[in-house]
């Protein structure tokens, strides 16, 4: 690792062909707008966490990696409850705003920005199509994840856990929706 003064901290990690995949912690003094780069690719590499310790990085290959600030200027969410959860997310490029400066925080989530954001977790290109969802949407038919209807309502937690479910694999269930009164 590499901190000089004023300039960006850079990181050459080289992860052995036996490991296969490793988790790397970065020092360096990261927020929630921080990313990892790609310094080949110039991706950002949306599992860079940052950390009190510094940044954490899973990586599967060797890579040289510059830590940016990537944060986005959004004048609706200084001082909101869920400003660093904001940060975090756009700055992976996972979210967007509903313009250069504003991110609504407190609208409510549609089943087509839950398709897009899954989609682009994925590393999928949702740029394009008629709609501004159309490439997440696809992506999520086409992977079972949705069945891409009513694109435009809020998605409610029910839909949510059950796209993450699938979006996961669906994995085995356990435990009981018993201590919750609106199970049904």
């Amino acid at each position: 690792t590499v901190d000089e003064p004023g300039e960006d901290v850079t990181a050459e990690i080289t992860v052995p062909k036996s490991v296969g995949e490793a988790v790397v912690i970065i020092p360096a003094d990261v927020d929630c707008g921080t990313v990892a780069v790609d310094t080949d690719t110039g991706e950002v590499v949306k599992l860079s966490v940052p950390t009190k310790e510094g940044m954490t990085v899973k990586l599967a290959d060797s890579a040289e990696l510059v830590l940016v600030n990537n944060a986005k200027d959004f004048s609706d969410t200084t001082g909101h409850w869920a400003q660093d959860a904001i940060d975090f997310v756009t700055a992976r490029g996972l979210f967007g705003g509903i313009s250069e400066t504003s991110f609504a925080p407190d609208s409510p989530m549609t089943r087509a920005m839950l398709m897009t954001v899954l989609a682009r977790f994925d590393g999928q290109d949702t740029e394009g199509g008629a709609v501004w969802y159309e490439k997440g949407m696809e992506w999520a038919v086409a992977n079972s994840v949705s069945d891409g209807s009513n694109p435009n309502h809020a998605v409610t937690r029910e839909q949510t856990a059950a796209m993450l479910w699938r979006y996961a694999g669906c994995p085995a269930a356990e435990g009981s929706l018993s201590g919750f009164t609106d199970r049904s």
